[in-house]
């Protein structure tokens, strides 16, 4: 943790420091079950003339007046330009934003959402300044049990994973005779060759005429209705088929209308798959089977290398999550999604783009994209609840002592600055995020306890599934990224370029 202290250091160390006195005091109360707290501060007066000297220096030194000098004009000619009122609520949004995170601090305060000013006055030159805010506080949930147990895939390759990338390759070289049974009928999972006209009420459209097109049914490719239609079919039998289109986002322009298909099975085909040997081998790059499975095995471990550890974090997390005793408040999930939302638009910012054109030329639906954020925001919401619940439970929140041993090891490993721990810990409470660091020590606490005490049992999930499943399992244990053995072909392939090279 003394890393991320260093790295906060860097990130506030360089704001001005501006040490604002005030008092403040919290009434807490409980609404619908949420809990509440009004904070009154009140900001002496002293630090409000300051304030508003600071707002008029700095306007002074941004815009130009004439006939004065960059940063030498009066007030009474700033007032003229911009209006006395202007400048009050600059110095009075710069007075709120720093006094507001102190006195919640001072608090120790756990504040979750938006903050909610009640009915801010206008500042007022040698008068102490009071205002009242009133926020939702982080509910503090008990976990129903600490006993997380969950299965994982192992992270070696198994025979079983490898068996079933052997047989995904061995698909891409199937090939599709045409069944010579003339009692044949299309069933739920036939492959077929297919011929259709088709209309959308009633017009025709690009791609409306279709010959000879390969089609296996059940894999989702087209709707049920098309499917159904063709069941009991013979080659040669033609049948008519109608359905409303879906709209899946790909077709607007067709969705919720009719469409009708005047269909031909011109054949039905059985899918033969090649014999696993050498010969099979050879046309995926690899000089015998032994080595393929070999390359195979090797490609898949690396993709799990990849991901096992973040694939057992998030299960380990989604685990104690359900022991959460409570509802994540909508209040912190909008609040996590604004800000996740915020830092993505400033990465994109930094390429030159903005969220609304990021979206448009990814085709992504704005709604859409808002509604997945704030899913991504309630998992994270949850995650951290989570944690500090256990951390509670646990004894792991850091005390002082803890805190004053956490600044001691970060002054000690930041080899470019000669800031003591007393130095550090100053800069955290002088901005107001003492009680910020104490959660989020107690959160990095509690996931080392997470993860060095659940019980981590693994099973081979392709060896245990069967049918299609065999694939879908090998796909998820891999990471849902190991690919075929022309995939570890040419890995292979760039591997021994590179050696040469």
């Amino acid at each position: 943790m003394s890393a991320a202290i260093c790295a906060m250091k860097d990130a506030i160390s360089d704001r001005e420091e501006a040490p604002v006195s005030f008092t403040s005091n919290v009434e807490r109360s409980v609404v619908d079950g949420t809990e509440k707290a009004k904070i009154k501060v009140v900001v002496e007066a002293k630090k409000v003339d300051e304030a508003i000297n600071r707002e008029f220096k700095s306007l002074a030194k941004q815009l130009r007046f004439p006939g004065f000098r960059q940063g030498k004009a009066p007030r009474s000619v700033i007032e003229g330009q911009v209006g006395r009122e202007y400048v009050l609520a600059q110095a009075l949004e710069e007075l709120v934003n720093e006094t507001y995170p102190l006195a919640v601090d001072a608090q120790e305060l756990r504040t979750a959402g938006k903050v909610d000013f009640k009915d801010p006055a206008e500042l007022v030159e040698g008068a102490d300044y009071e205002y009242l805010v009133e926020v939702d506080l982080r509910p503090e949930y008990a976990l129903t049990s600490t006993e997380v147990e969950i299965t994982m895939v192992p992270k070696e390759a198994t025979d079983a994973e490898i068996d079933a990338q052997v047989t995904g390759t061995l698909e891409r070289f199937a090939t599709f005779p045409v069944v010579e049974d003339a009692d044949a009928v299309v069933a739920d999972d036939s492959f077929v060759t297919l011929s259709f006209e088709s209309s959308i009420d009633g017009d025709s459209y690009e791609g409306s005429s279709v010959s000879g097109e390969l089609y296996q049914l059940g894999q989702g490719m087209m709707p049920a209705e098309f499917d159904a239609g063709l069941l009991g079919a013979k080659a040669g039998e033609s049948r008519e088929i109608e359905f409303t289109v879906e709209d899946t986002g790909a077709n607007t322009e067709f969705a919720g209308k009719t469409m009708k298909m005047d269909v031909t099975v011109d054949a039905l085909n059985q899918r033969v798959l090649p014999e696993v040997d050498d010969d099979f081998a050879k046309q995926t790059g690899f000089d015998t089977v032994e080595a393929m499975r070999a390359e195979i095995k090797t490609y898949i471990e690396s993709q799990k290398a990849q991901q096992w550890d973040r694939m057992r974090d998030d299960r380990l997390l989604e685990e104690l999550i359900g022991f959460l005793d409570g509802e994540v408040p909508q209040s912190l999930i909008e609040a996590r999604a604004d800000s996740m939302l915020d830092e993505f638009s400033r990465m994109l910012e930094q390429q030159n783009l903005t969220l609304d054109a990021y979206l448009e030329q990814a085709n992504i639906d704005p709604e859409q994209y808002q509604a997945d954020m704030e899913i991504q925001a309630g998992i994270s919401v949850a995650n951290d609840l989570a944690l500090e619940s256990l951390a509670r439970e646990k004894g792991l929140v850091p005390d002082d002592e803890a805190l004053e041993e956490e600044f001691t090891k970060a002054a000690e490993a930041d080899d470019e600055s000669d800031m003591s721990a007393k130095d550090l810990r100053e800069t955290w409470v002088k901005r107001g995020l003492l009680t910020t660091l104490r959660d989020d020590i107690a959160r990095s606490k509690a996931f080392e306890w997470l993860r060095d005490n659940a019980i981590i049992n693994t099973e081979d999930l392709a060896a245990t599934a069967t049918g299609p499943e065999v694939v879908e399992a090998a796909a998820e244990t891999a990471g849902a990224a190991a690919g075929d053995a022309s995939d570890a072909a040419d890995a292979k392939d760039a591997a021994d370029a590179k050696e040469e090279a």
